[in-house]
């Protein structure tokens, strides 16, 4: 029977793998690898490590080159020139008013058109209330200026009217006292004659003389009863009705203050209704006036329902040709940036575009954090957009970066290649197998290189990661309190900032020199050659 092609070269390879001869030739050729593997290994052991002192050794070229020192962070797009709508509406015992009924947020509105509506409910309840004290004041002021007018009257008619009458009376009793005087003395003279002649009796004659005392005594109570209402009773009740004027009059005057007082808390609670509709003071789009950095962690959402408290923004009207940018700068960083430093704003969104713009302010004092940040402080700043542009919105995250500082032509040093030993800065030199602990002196940094301005030169090598080195280099001894502080310190940290470096770019260097120092496109690797 004829075999296929397939069937032959099986039964070819089947009869090679049971071949003696075949199972010899590989067992010599395993033999022979095993012999020259150990004998490469005995040389080598035997001849030591022939590799350059240099091997695997991550250094740094240093070079001249312009050194920009910037700080970038995220903030928010808002207007200069925003035109904030609050409550006016007093809250006094309550936290506030509730929104009725609030315009959408985004609509285009103009000067004078509604916004918001707040709930007026007491309001206008405690209105009808002061409406009643209202209508009591006023009737109190009509009564008291009767009773003022009344004192006024009485006291004419008493000057008038009283006074003359009685006066009159009592001048019309003198007068009928002095005619009865003198017709008993006239008689009484007559009465003398008579007795002197026999025709009347003595009892007559002092009956006549006592009619003469009688006339004369009536003369004198008519004369002082005059006297007192000269001078007493009428003094006495011009005062009584000068007093009643004035306290009349006194109690007009604060009735009338009541009244003032009253009407003006009824016109203040309209007012205050009136103000529970608000209105846009002058055209723009309206934003709703979010706030969601309280201390307690809540979040205050503008919306129907909320509650609003006195002067609290509800809406803004931004002006879209002032527009600038609010970030919250780190502590570490705040002292390198100045007022009408360049900045370069980023607003996400709008496609990459860069635009140009300046610090506008930086406050002085930190902004107050929660529990979610921590003890992290920050300070607020202000970035004014120099370029128009139309896309831009409120609300809009922006990138912001800040030039603080630029040197041109600057020798420069990557931060992880900076060892601080105490409050000295050294950079590991490499140079012909040897390492050389060169004490340095360091100005402005940003996250990635150190100004050197005084140890290094360009064209010295560094190492990248000094601490690998501390066993072949010489440095002096510390003192026992620097030495603690140098403990507590992160590996290649400096422990002190120096005056002119960035605290951020001392910070990050952990950060920068954990990264594979091949990651570096500075870093230059010597790579182990032949021997």
């Amino acid at each position: 029977m004829k075999q296929s092609p397939a069937a032959k070269l099986l039964s070819t390879n089947r009869a090679a793998a049971t071949s003696p001869s075949r199972d010899g030739y590989t067992l010599w050729i395993v033999l022979a690898l095993v012999v020259l593997v150990g004998v490469a290994g005995w040389s080598f052991w035997a001849g030591g490590d022939r590799r350059p002192k240099d091997y695997n050794i991550v250094l740094h070229n240093v070079e001249r080159d312009d050194f920009t020192l910037t700080v970038t962070e995220r903030g928010e797009v808002e207007s200069a020139g925003v035109t904030e709508v609050i409550s006016e509406v007093k809250s006094k015992n309550t936290p506030g008013l509730s929104i009725l009924r609030i315009i959408p947020e985004g609509t285009a509105v103009k000067k004078g058109d509604f916004l918001v509506e707040l709930d007026s409910s007491a309001l206008r309840e405690e209105r009808t209330a002061e409406q009643i004290l209202v209508n009591t004041a006023a009737a109190l002021v009509v009564q008291s200026r009767n009773i003022y007018e009344t004192a006024l009257i009485a006291k004419e008619e008493y000057l008038e009217g009283t006074y003359v009458q009685e006066r009159q009376t009592i001048e019309s009793t003198v007068f009928v006292a002095e005619e009865n005087l003198s017709r008993a003395e006239e008689y009484h003279e007559f009465s003398k004659r008579l007795a002197a002649k026999g025709y009347i009796n003595q009892l007559q004659l002092e009956a006549d003389k006592f009619a003469v005392e009688k006339s004369r005594k009536e003369l004198d109570a008519a004369k002082t009863k005059l006297n007192v209402l000269d001078n007493y009773t009428k003094a006495k009740m011009v005062k009584t009705l000068e007093s009643d004027i004035v306290i009349s009059k006194a109690k007009w005057e604060s009735d009338k203050n009541s009244l003032e007082l009253e009407e003006g808390k009824l016109k203040e609670m309209d007012d205050q209704i009136a103000k529970c509709t608000l209105v846009a003071p002058k055209d723009g789009t309206v934003t709703y006036a979010h706030n969601r950095e309280n201390w307690g962690g809540e979040e205050f959402v503008v919306k129907e329902g909320a509650v609003i408290r006195e002067r609290q923004a509800v809406i803004r009207l931004p002006d879209p040709t002032k527009m600038r940018v609010a970030l919250n700068v780190n502590e570490s960083l705040i002292q390198y940036i100045r007022q009408g430093m360049p900045a370069t704003i980023a607003p996400i969104g709008t496609g990459g575009r860069a635009l140009r713009g300046s610090v506008q302010n930086i406050n002085q004092y930190a902004e107050p954090g929660g529990w979610r940040k921590a003890n992290v402080k920050e300070y607020k700043a202000l970035v004014t957009i120099d370029d128009a542009a139309a896309e831009l919105r409120s609300g809009m995250t922006a990138s912001v970066t800040i030039r603080c500082e630029e040197i041109p032509n600057a020798i420069q040093a990557p931060v992880q290649a900076i060892y601080a030993h105490g409050k000295e800065f050294y950079a590991f030199v490499f140079n012909n197998g040897d390492w050389e602990a060169r004490p340095i002196k360091v100005g402005p940094t940003n996250d990635k290189f150190f100004v050197i301005e005084q140890g290094l030169t360009e064209g010295d090598r560094v190492a990248m990661n000094p601490r690998a080195y501390l066993d072949q280099v010489k440095l002096p001894e510390l003192a026992p309190e620097t030495k603690q502080q140098v403990v507590q310190l992160t590996p290649d940290m400096p422990p002190a900032k120096p005056a002119a470096a960035d605290d951020a770019a001392v910070a990050s260097k952990d950060e920068s020199a954990a990264k594979p120092a091949a990651e570096s496109a500075d870093a230059t690797t010597i790579e182990p050659t032949a021997g």
